[in-house]
């Protein structure tokens, strides 16, 4: 809805800073934001559709989980030689992973979502390329510029629009996920790239995030997603009133628990508590479908 010289091929361990060995290749995947979008996909079928088949759990489930594992790759084989300078621990630029092999990997994973959800129906199917094409598109083209922020607003709404035209279960509200998910998916944009905000533009990154710099994008990271939350309350408050306050409160605790994220989860800690806490009120605000 996050891009040297080529070193000998190695065989592709699936590991974070910090020693060698089978762990610190799965960052090439960047498996926890695949994972969490692919869980959050497939959550939204049973909200969609409670009878819906198992197939469509998995061609939707694993069919968003080779596009992210795509667009995961393809970002780190944009951003080799930058990481060679600035993240030589990364799978490419360590070794871990040959670049050969990492482009093999990327176009494997999309031919992979392609075929699981070739049984879609056309709109559907069509919709999940569009993600896939946000996603790359970020990697290769605007993830360098003031336009960084547009690939991720326009993809994260694009889950909902896919899941529920699959399931042939769209109705009204769900509009209101463009503009709602849009904020999310900004605000996770900025919580995700500010750690790495100063290390980015030292190398020629000029995303937005790296002009404004990395304390000003965790707080503007806030402010979108405190905006994203208080609309989505304040919707169903008119449509599902018994629903808002979980919402409100999910939203409460994340910005509570925001200026310690870090310390409690780590140097990513803001993305993953706000993306965490962002699928939560997505499942909130999708149940009153």
């Amino acid at each position: 809805m996050e891009a040297q010289a080529t070193p000998a091929a190695a065989p592709v361990t699936l590991s974070s800073p910090g020693g060698a060995g089978p762990g610190r290749a799965v960052r090439i995947v960047h498996l926890f934001p695949a994972v969490l979008v692919a869980a959050l996909t497939t959550g939204l079928v049973a909200l969609a559709d409670r009878d819906a088949p198992v197939a469509l759990y998995v061609q939707l489930g694993l069919g968003m989980l080779f596009y992210q594992f795509a667009i995961g790759v393809a970002n780190d084989v944009m951003d080799t030689e930058a990481d060679a300078t600035a993240k030589p621990w990364k799978p490419i630029p360590s070794g871990l992973v040959s670049l050969r092999t990492a482009r093999l990997l990327a176009a494997g994973f999309v031919a992979a979502g392609l075929i699981v959800t070739a049984g879609l129906d056309f709109v559907p199917w069509v919709i999940g390329i569009g993600g896939l094409a946000c996603g790359l598109i970020y990697d290769g083209a605007l993830k360098r510029t003031a336009w960084s922020w547009l690939p991720w607003a326009i993809a994260f709404p694009l889950i909902p629009a896919w899941v529920y035209t699959a399931a042939d279960a769209w109705e009204p509200l769900l509009w209101w996920a463009f503009p709602l998910g849009g904020s999310f998916a900004i605000a996770l944009h900025f919580a995700n790239q500010s750690p790495d905000a100063a290390a980015d533009s030292s190398l020629g990154v000029r995303g937005l995030p790296q002009r404004l710099g990395a304390r000003r994008s965790a707080r503007l990271s806030l402010a979108l997603f405190g905006l994203a939350a208080s609309g989505a309350a304040v919707v169903l408050l008119f449509e599902a009133p018994q629903r808002a306050g979980f919402v409100a409160a999910a939203g409460t605790i994340a910005l509570l628990l925001a200026p310690r994220a870090a310390l409690f989860f780590g140097r990513d800690g803001l993305f993953g508590l706000l993306s965490a806490s962002a699928a939560i009120v997505s499942i909130f605000f999708l149940s009153a479908v």
